[in-house]
């Protein structure tokens, strides 16, 4: 995200005009959820995952918010546990039967 900051530079080390990257943790009072950035989808009208429940995709709207790597946090209807296509995408209708297996990192 874009941020301006003021700085204080009393010994005139930084030149004006410069742009540099910075690391901001956040830090929320509460738990949060992430996913591989790969399982987060969007088409003209939603931000959504897919989620598998009983062998029938769903898609669930949500926001996204920090990420971290190739994870980014989600907001919404998504809770731990939940299984979700690693690879959303909008071709994947609601209400498609699929099979899942789990993926495991090492």
């Amino acid at each position: 995200m874009p941020v301006e900051l003021d700085v204080s530079d009393p010994r005139a080390e930084l030149v004006p005009g410069t742009f540099c990257e910075i690391d901001w943790p956040i830090r929320r009072t509460y738990p949060t959820l992430f996913i591989p950035n790969s399982a987060v989808t969007s088409d003209l009208q939603r931000t959504f995952v897919i989620r598998v429940r009983q062998n029938l995709t769903e898609w669930v709207d949500l926001t996204t918010g920090a990420r971290s790597g190739n994870l980014i946090e989600v907001f919404g209807d998504l809770h731990e546990g939940d299984e979700v296509a690693v690879r959303g995408t909008d071709q994947l209708g609601a209400g498609v039967e699929v099979s899942s297996r789990l993926i495991t990192s090492n």
